[in-house]
């Protein structure tokens, strides 16, 4: 039986009646009346990059646990893992993909805090981008040669872990993308011309072997890009609408409704979805954001704009969230996409997402990449500020400012790692 931590509620009605009675720029009473320390899981973490270093805070009481000394790849890309323990580090640039080990493991009722490391497992292949990840089941397509690369998080752990690579005769070097439903296969996509190079044009389902199961049911569009998965489900944004497939085999286009249309470039390019939501959300960058429903095969505008510039789950996809123009944070419930609140919140720049020289997939790609400025935990949201030395705590559902922490320097980035426990913390279990 779940235990009841009583202190927790308790401060939770205070937070509840404060934020709701007091405006954001009162923030000496809010803190004072709010202990954040007892209001965020004491495992969650803000991974704090900077030149020559990865700092590891413990965000509720500000404290740094850890600092990894070693430069940064320019311009990777960091990616969280499942169980919050690892980032996945993706340098195309180099052809490298690495993992940097938080420190933080999840066992469910209680946590251990080991030294942050970056782990000796250094991946190799030819354009190594898209990242996806579904309950700890990673898997990374190589652009370079159409291959991909799946990783066990569970496996990560053990030094002579190897990554299974898997290459195929009948496909090319496309921008690509691809994941692992629970079932066990992949979906991955493929080119259907000889010429390297641009968006695929179909799906395949893939056993745990590496075998094409290849269907009479095919699906082909124009051009693929971005892909998401809940495990039972999965997604992936195309011209002609979205490819929808299922843990059962089954393969659907979900026509374009509306304004969305191949012709015009106006089509879902970028996905989320999350392994607690039954749904799953689409971006088009003139048109908005959509919500898909798979078991009614429907798509709904729930955001129209060309405004969007990242959007995200909290960790636990209770909610969903979108960063427009002007740093206005938008919160929508992430099972429904119901709008919940929105606000302007004063933020770092993050780097321009369209640029009149890149080409449509390099838009795309660009659309994808996470947020070094934003990063959510399951009940908050970390806020880089524009002198990059502090980091605004805001309670999603509300977007209440409640906390501020003071960084010792200004950062690059962040990222989050860990994991939340309500109720006894068990920092002192032993197996």
């Amino acid at each position: 039986m779940k235990k009841v931590n009583l202190k927790f509620l308790g401060l939770a009605w205070i937070m509840l009646f404060f934020t709701a009675c007091s405006n954001d720029d009162d923030t000496t009473i809010e803190e004072e009346a709010i202990i954040f320390k007892d209001m965020e899981s004491d495992w969650v973490r803000l991974t704090l990059l900077r030149e020559g270093a990865i700092d590891v805070m413990q965000a509720n009481t500000s404290e740094i646990k850890h600092t990894v000394e070693g430069a940064l790849a320019p311009e990777a890309r960091y990616y969280q893992s499942h169980s919050g323990q690892y980032l996945t580090q993706i340098d195309r640039n180099a052809n490298k993909v690495r993992f940097f080990d938080s420190g933080i493991v999840n066992h469910e009722d209680h946590g251990h805090d080991y030294s942050a490391k970056w782990l000796n497992l250094e991946l190799e292949n030819i354009l190594p981008t898209h990242y996806s990840d579904s309950q700890g089941h990673i898997v990374i397509f190589n652009d370079g040669e159409g291959s991909f690369t799946y990783v066990n998080e569970s496996q990560l752990e053990i030094p002579a872990y190897q990554p299974q690579l898997f290459k195929f005769d009948n496909t090319v070097a496309h921008h690509g993308a691809g994941f692992r439903l629970d079932n066990g296969q992949f979906v991955i996509t493929f080119k259907n011309t000889t010429e390297p190079g641009g968006l695929p044009q179909t799906v395949k389902f893939i056993d745990a072997n590496g075998t094409i199961i290849e269907d009479n049911k095919s699906v082909e569009v124009t051009g693929i890009h971005g892909n998401a998965t809940n495990g039972e489900f999965g997604v992936f944004g195309a011209t002609d609408g979205v490819i929808l497939v299922d843990n059962q085999g089954t393969k659907t286009l979900i026509g374009n409704v509306g304004e969305l249309n191949s012709e015009s470039g106006n089509w879902l390019g970028t996905m989320k979805g999350h392994y607690n939501s039954d749904v799953f959300f689409a971006r088009s960058r003139n048109l908005g954001v959509f919500l898909l429903n798979p078991e009614d095969k429907t798509l709904s505008n729930i955001y129209k704009g060309a405004d969007v510039l990242n959007h995200m789950y909290s960790f636990d996809g209770e909610y969903y969230l979108l960063h427009t123009e002007g740093n206005v944070v938008h919160i929508f419930d992430g099972d429904t996409g119901e709008k919940i609140t929105s606000r302007a919140v004063e933020m770092a720049n993050i780097p321009v997402l369209t640029d009149k020289n890149r080409s449509e997939t390099e838009v795309l790609a660009k659309m994808e990449e996470p947020s070094p400025v934003l990063v959510c935990s399951d009940k908050f949201l970390y806020v880089l500020t524009p002198g990059r030395n502090q980091v605004k705590v805001l309670e999603i559902k509300s977007l209440k400012h409640v906390h501020t922490i003071d960084l010792p320097y200004a950062v690059d980035g962040i990222q989050k790692n860990g994991f939340s426990i309500e109720g006894e913390q068990n920092p002192d279990y032993t197996h």
